[in-house]
């Protein structure tokens, strides 16, 4: 059988689209939508029930948040890039720390919501 130029270059881009769509197959978790931001201090029950729910929100985008950067860190300590397997490690935890802070704020909420 003989190759011509066109069956090199068809096996050539064949090579090329497999190391370039390496990274789809990767195991990162995607990346959530960001919840409502919170506008206004609450000065009603309903309104601190409101902006409970919406820390809880926020909670929960920060604990997503924290898999996603943890399932790109390791992605990145398989490729062998310490640096930035360090930096998603430390975003991981920033984000932890966040839905922390919202979890509280939600539960002052709703303290605040209900009436004494």
């Amino acid at each position: 059988m003989i190759m011509n130029a066109n069956t090199y270059l068809g096996l050539a881009l064949a090579a090329c689209m497999g190391v370039v769509s390496a990274p789809l197959f990767a195991e990162v978790s995607p990346a959530p939508e960001h919840p409502a931001n919170i506008t206004a201090p609450a000065t009603t029950a309903t309104e601190h029930q409101e902006a409970a729910e919406l820390h809880k929100k926020h909670a929960e985008h920060h604990k997503s948040m924290a898999e996603h950067h943890k399932s790109v860190a390791a992605e990145y300590k398989k490729a062998g890039h310490k640096e930035l397997h360090k930096h998603h490690e430390a975003m991981a935890t920033h984000h932890e720390a966040l839905a922390k802070e919202h979890e509280k704020a939600a539960a002052t909420h709703e303290k605040m919501a209900k009436p004494k």
